[in-house]
């Protein structure tokens, strides 16, 4: 039993990820509903469409009823977003929130910050109806669940209020942590300590269980920008059509090696100058979509793995990202943390075959922990 129990130690200890202490923690949930015309109708009713603003009411009705009741359970910080674009959740002391044609930047201090706010144009009839909710407080993991429970019931009756049916609405539980891969190598050495536990399983642990039809997917991004000295030691030629496209060789062979070494599967690196999203996909496709994004489907439970790249040759990026996925496999006792160490080892040895000055340039890494299931 004592040699079981060493062993058990052993493994554990393995799953066990020392992250630095400036490390940034986010929650949020997006409830997400399709904008039918059933929707309008139970809402408001008919729309004049000669209107110059046919949709405000609905937008400005929807947003105070729903508003009302997030309040009513306890919720103080979430957004009603109609406005066809990708939301981002990014950490910052400063609230701000920043627009691009295609993506809307909400940057928010969990400890902080919090508001209640629409963003919508009357004129046009949006896609999807949003609404994000924001976690507060400085212990968001070991709160979590009770705030899915507490997204969870404001949204059942929000779904009731209005008359939707079972399944009408999606949520998706968004939990990510991000920090600098070298803090200690620029002499900021305090560190804590994760598990990174599968959300499931930490739901369970808190007293929360999930319905077994939730999909869940589990990956890491890396953003490597690019630096000067990643471009010494390569010959460009700038009158070519495609000047860059021995640099970009050069760094996906770093990348490849890198990943093999650490023995990650499953990856893709992105130098298009495209911003990736990831979603849960039986079928991982992969699809470019517009001016700024690039939609990454993933299946975790697919056999066999894959380390690709895309990047065009004309294009100097301002960053590069590598995306790791973690697959069924890389779960053990519940957590991904040997995954996570895998990442951070394949980033330090990616580092040094392109010789990153580790003591002053930043690499982010940021994993991601998604859930979705509907309501």
């Amino acid at each position: 039993m004592r040699r079981a129990s060493s062993i058990l130690r052993k493994h554990r200890a393995a799953d066990r990820v020392y992250i630095p202490s400036t490390a940034r923690d986010n929650q949020y949930i997006l409830a997400e509903m399709k904008l039918t015309d059933r929707l309008l109708d139970l809402i408001v009713g008919n729309i004049d469409e000669n209107s110059p603003q046919p949709y405000a009411k609905f937008y400005r009705k929807l947003a105070s009823s729903t508003f009302e009741i997030i309040e009513k359970h306890g919720l103080a910080h979430a957004n009603m977003i109609a406005n066809n674009r990708l939301v981002r959740v990014r950490f910052s002391d400063e609230q701000q929130v920043l627009h691009t044609a295609q993506q809307s930047f909400f940057f928010y201090s969990p400890k902080d910050n919090s508001t209640f706010k629409g963003y919508f144009d009357g004129a046009v009839r949006a896609r999807k109806i949003k609404l994000l909710f924001l976690a507060k407080g400085e212990e968001l993991r070991l709160n979590s669940a009770k705030f899915h429970q507490s997204v969870e019931n404001a949204v059942r009756e929000i779904a009731q209020t209005i008359g939707l049916s079972e399944g009408d609405i999606k949520l998706r539980d968004h939990q990510h942590l991000t920090f600098e891969v070298f803090e200690k190598e620029k002499g900021r050495k305090e560190t804590i300590t994760h598990s990174f536990k599968e959300i499931a399983a930490r739901y369970q642990q808190q007293g929360f269980e999930l319905p077994a039809d939730h999909t869940t997917i589990n990956y890491a991004v890396v953003s490597v920008p690019m630096a000067r000295r990643l471009l010494k030691g390569t010959e460009i030629d700038y009158g070519l059509d495609e000047p860059f496209i021995e640099l970009y060789k050069k760094i996906e062979s770093a990348y490849v090696n890198a990943a093999k070494e650490h023995d990650i599967e499953h990856g893709v690196m992105l130098a298009n100058g495209l911003s990736p999203f990831i979603r849960y996909d039986l079928e991982e496709k992969s699809d470019v979509q517009g001016e700024e994004l690039i939609s990454l489907g993933f299946n975790p439970n697919k056999e066999g793995g894959s380390l690709t790249a895309q990047w065009h040759g004309d294009k100097l990026v301002d960053t590069i990202r590598l995306v790791f996925f973690a697959d069924t496999q890389d779960e053990a006792h519940n957590t991904y943390g040997k995954f996570v160490n895998q990442v951070i080892d394949t980033v330090k040895s990616f580092a040094k075959a392109t010789n990153w000055k580790t003591e002053q340039d930043d690499i982010i890494m940021r994993m991601h922990q998604h859930i979705m299931r509907k309501i």
